[in-house]
């Protein structure tokens, strides 16, 4: 099977979304397809050295830097040719006046790219490629949405022959958990899914959300999981109890509430190391450290030497961040922190807590401690700690290209 995979950023900047896009096209080799990559170039922005794009991938990129990122790379004092970070790295909305009002300003200078913001120069460049092959199938992603919209343009102009089109929606665009809606973001959302042959979403509640709010394209949705981007298990030993805690990721006010845990944490006096955004919303204190957003590379030790991985849900939506499929790949105890409304709870836990793999709290600072106590009494027997293969990016892959 031919396929070609559209990503409007480039796919080796370290980021979540992008962890989950190396993970599936490493699941297309693994599974014996033959592969194209249409992208971003990475010649402008902060690639991590340890995000490979697999060697038997054809690339085809394009420039997406635009001159909105030359202007903030001379604000800080860099050249207009040093590297920055990708957009898509870098919507999270700050926590002070200060940030705010930066923000704002920030948001009416990305308005005037139109609806698919910095990404518009990459999608102009992008519609001039060509190829002569014909796909079995077209597989766009959602992060950037300009990867759908590029898809779209290159199959109406014929420059691109695909038998079939899978959007894959990481998040949603208009319901997204940052606010990014709009009425012109629901009009081209809705544009989009019309086109498409085939919508995959991640998240059992993000597909019920968009059913309802689409429900002209709602025969063509399903979901499946994320896929884990590596399978790793530790040959540390564990002490008992355990004696360190990570959580790694984002935790933008907006999006996830981290400060219960924090709480907990404080109280209980149990060493965590944080690493992330925002790095300064904490205080450390003697037992708590906190890091910015790390390389995969800087980020390994620190998590070769955690105990126990906590995850966090989002504050609500129903989108399920990434790191659950990767840390259920670990061989490590995973604290698993619910947050939503109680439907979603219920939903996520109810697909979750099968697994046996993960120990469930709520995201209040009493129940996160009664979760630690019982994960350092070793009073959750139920949950393993052994790496699950139900994640593994070729099953999710050829579960996907299965459908239809």
């Amino acid at each position: 099977m031919k396929i070609l995979f559209i990503n409007g950023d480039c796919v080796q900047v370290n980021s979540s979304a992008n962890l989950c896009h190396l993970a599936y096209l490493q699941g297309m080799v693994d599974a014996g397809y033959d592969i194209d990559l249409l992208s971003a170039e990475g010649n402008f922005y902060q690639k991590d050295s340890s995000m490979a794009i697999p060697g038997s991938v054809r690339r085809y990129s394009y420039s997406g830097f635009c001159l909105y990122e030359r202007l903030a790379a001379l604000k800080k004092g860099k050249t207009s040719n040093t590297a920055v970070v990708s957009p898509a790295n870098n919507l999270s909305s700050g926590s002070g006046k200060h940030d705010s009002f930066r923000g704002r300003i920030k948001k009416k200078l990305l308005s005037l790219y139109g609806i698919h913001g910095v990404y518009t120069p990459f999608l102009r460049r992008a519609r001039r490629f060509r190829s002569s092959e014909e796909y079995d199938c077209v597989i766009s992603v959602s992060t950037p949405v300009s990867s759908h919209a590029l898809a779209n343009d290159l199959l109406k102009s014929g420059h691109v022959q695909g038998k079939k089109w899978v959007q894959i929606w990481e998040d949603p665009w208009y319901q997204d958990v940052y606010g990014t809606n709009g009425q012109k973001v629901y009009e081209e959302e809705k544009r989009l899914l019309s086109v498409a042959q085939q919508i995959c979403y991640v998240s059992p509640i993000t597909l019920e959300n968009q059913k309802r709010l689409f429900p002209e394209a709602a025969s063509k949705m399903f979901w499946e999981p994320l896929p884990s981007y590596y399978q790793y298990e530790s040959n540390r030993v564990i002490p008992v109890p355990p004696v360190t805690f990570g959580y790694f990721g984002s935790y933008y006010p907006s999006a996830r509430n981290l400060r219960p845990f924090y709480e907990a944490a404080s109280k209980l006096g149990i060493h965590v190391n944080i690493c992330g955004d925002p790095s300064s919303l904490f205080h450390e204190t003697e037992e708590i450290c906190l890091f910015p957003r790390m390389s995969l590379d800087d980020l390994r030790p620190i998590e070769e030497a955690t105990d126990v991985l906590v995850f966090l849900c989002n504050r609500g939506g129903g989108q399920i961040p990434g790191k659950i499929y990767q840390y259920a790949a670990t061989n490590k105890t995973v604290l698993f922190i619910l947050d939503g409304t109680d439907e979603e709870k219920h939903i996520l836990r109810s697909y979750f807590e099968p697994l046996q793999r993960f120990v469930f709290c709520e995201n209040t600072t009493e129940s996160i401690e009664a979760a630690i106590i019982g994960i350092q009494n070793g009073a959750f027997v139920q949950a393993s700690n052994c790496s699950i293969t139900q994640f593994r990016p070729d099953l999710i892959i050829n579960r996907i290209l299965s459908r239809g």
